[in-house]
């Protein structure tokens, strides 16, 4: 499994990677990154997934190494699974019955020195905000610390991004009002917070994004600006650049957001703007639209890199059988 892995994410090139999107009408898809560098158009295929002949509207909840965390939320139940796309393994897992949920955020990611692959679930419960583990090894849930700040969406929470053996989100400092990166940390199971670049200039909406293996985050105020920095150095405050700074890209209905999702060698850099693919190039400053074949829009997208790795692979075998 290990071996597998490191095999994997010693692949820096674009070919094994995909963006998996929530189309509308309860549809999710699957499009290869490097269709938008060839030309104006990605092909997507639908993915199949367990409970989709129920027509639940399903949410990305991330990925790691190949594997994405696919959730839906119907009369007060969330319904979770973990599935490997490129091979067709899924796992669904425990459920937690039916609860009042105000707002939920899930996150995904690999604790490499257990071997496993872990699920976190924020909820939003009784003015706070409820952090919950699941171990594919162990096929079983535990609580851990409440979450420490308020976790900031519009519709609803961002997922956790992979960085470093951290899933990270933005939130809000409740003292002073100020952004704040909370990063949790996948082995050890604590919270710290990463120091954030020195933006110089005001900004009224903050997001982070994994852009390949390095944390990004983007700030953007609506119809003006969006301003993407890139850490090289994870958790270090001196190792933040500011990578481009775009001005607002017309669309035919208002943007909230910019989402990077990939950063090309010479120097483009493939943006979703509210469910409309954009490649600027970072060196003569044009911006090219791309689209995705008969998909006119869509609602979220998640880059994922395709492996082998399949659920049942974590579970219950012993760590030093597993090397």
């Amino acid at each position: 499994m290990k071996k597998h892995l490191s095999l994997v994410t010693k692949d820096d090139t674009i070919n094994p990677w995909r963006i998996i999107i929530r189309y509308p009408f309860h549809k999710l898809k699957s499009c290869s990154l490097d269709s938008f560098f060839d030309g104006p158009y990605g092909y997507a295929v639908n993915l199949n997934y367990p409970l989709k002949t129920l027509r639940l509207d399903a949410r990305i909840g991330g990925s790691c190494d190949g594997l994405i965390c696919v959730y839906f939320v119907e009369n007060y139940d969330d319904i979770i699974y973990i599935r490997n796309p490129a091979i067709g393994k899924h796992k669904i897992l425990p459920s937690f019955g039916k609860g009042f949920i105000l707002s939920i955020s899930y996150g995904v990611g690999y604790d490499s020195p257990n071997d496993d692959c872990k699920v976190v679930r924020i909820n939003n419960f009784n003015d706070s905000l409820e952090v919950k583990i699941y171990s594919l090894r162990t096929d079983s849930w535990r609580k851990i610390q409440d979450f420490p700040s308020n976790i900031i969406g519009f519709h609803s929470m961002d997922s956790g991004k992979l960085v470093n053996g951290s899933l990270n989100w933005v939130g809000i400092n409740t003292s002073d009002h100020s952004w704040v990166v909370t990063a949790l940390d996948l082995v050890e199971e604590t919270y710290r917070e990463i120091p954030q670049p020195n933006y110089g200039k005001e900004f009224s909406r903050l997001l982070v994004w994994a852009l390949k293996v390095n944390l990004c985050v983007v700030c953007e105020d609506t119809f003006t600006f969006c301003n993407v920095w890139v850490v090289n150095e994870y958790g270090k405050k001196e190792s933040w650049t500011k990578l481009v700074s775009m001005t607002y890209v017309p669309q035919q209905r208002p943007v909230l957001w910019s989402e990077p999702l990939w950063y090309f060698k010479d120097g483009e850099i493939l943006v979703n703007c509210g469910g409309t693919l954009v490649l600027y190039d970072l060196i003569r400053h044009t911006v090219k639209y791309r689209s995705i074949y008969s998909v006119p829009d869509f609602h979220e997208v998640e880059t994922c890199q395709e492996s082998l790795v399949s659920p049942d692979d974590f579970m219950k075998v012993p760590i030093g059988l597993n090397n």
